[in-house]
C-alpha cells in the first residue's frame, strides 16, 4: 500500500499591514530567482513599499495565498489604471476604466498547486466589485518557465506581444475575462 498526501488547501485573503514584511521579501526573491534581475526601483516601486501601493491606495489593492499553516505561497496586486508603455496600450486604454493585475508571482516550491490560479480569480472579481474597474489587464514575461502556459490557460485575449530575440524581456499583454472566471458581469 502507498502512502499518499494531498497539498494543503490554499487560502486567498486580502494582504494586511502585518504581510507587508514577509510581502516584500517574497517578491524579492521572486525577482532574483524568477525574473534574474532583482529589485529596479524604476520598475518596482510597489514592491519596495506594498503598505503604500495598495493598502493604502483607493482602487488598488494587495492579495496572497497561503497554505493551512499560514505559510505564504505567493502573491497578486490590482493597480489602477493602464499601461504608462508602450504608446499604443496608453492610447488603447485611454478613457477606459482599467485595472492591471500585478506582481502574480508564486515561489517555486509551492507552485502546481493552485495558488496562482486561486490569486488572480480573487484579485479579478475585486477589481471588478471593490475596485470599480471594468476591464482588467495584465502583462508577463514569456522568458519566465510556466508563464505564458499559465496566462493562455486562463480566459484571456492577447493584446500585444512585444516579444523580439535577444531582449532581456519578452513581453505579452493580455485582457482577462473576469465573467469567464465567474466574476460580474
Amino acid at each position: 500500500m502507498f502512502a499518499t498526501s494531498t497539498p494543503t488547501a490554499v487560502r486567498v485573503r486580502a494582504a494586511v499591514p502585518t504581510d507587508v514584511d514577509a510581502v516584500r521579501t517574497l517578491m524579492y526573491r521572486v525577482l532574483a530567482e524568477d525574473l534574474g534581475y532583482g529589485f529596479r526601483p524604476e520598475w518596482h516601486a510597489d514592491v519596495a513599499d506594498p503598505a503604500t501601493a495598495y493598502l493604502h491606495t483607493p482602487g488598488q489593492a494587495l492579495f496572497v495565498a497561503e497554505d493551512g499553516d499560514g505559510t505564504l505561497l505567493g502573491t497578486t496586486a490590482v493597480k489602477a489604471g493602464g499601461p504608462r508603455s508602450p504608446q499604443v496600450l496608453v492610447d488603447l486604454y485611454a478613457g477606459r476604466s482599467v485595472a492591471q493585475l500585478a506582481r502574480v508571482w508564486v515561489l517555486a516550491e509551492h507552485r502546481r498547486r493552485g495558488a496562482a490560479r486561486a490569486l488572480v480569480v480573487a484579485a479579478a472579481r475585486w477589481a471588478v466589485t471593490d475596485g470599480g474597474w471594468s476591464t482588467v489587464c495584465l502583462h508577463t514575461d514569456t522568458a519566465v518557465a510556466g508563464a505564458e502556459a499559465f496566462w493562455r490557460s486562463m480566459p484571456v485575449r492577447e493584446v500585444l506581444d512585444e516579444r523580439h530575440a535577444g531582449a532581456e524581456l519578452q513581453t505579452v499583454h493580455f485582457e482577462l475575462d473576469v465573467e469567464a472566471l465567474g466574476g460580474p458581469a
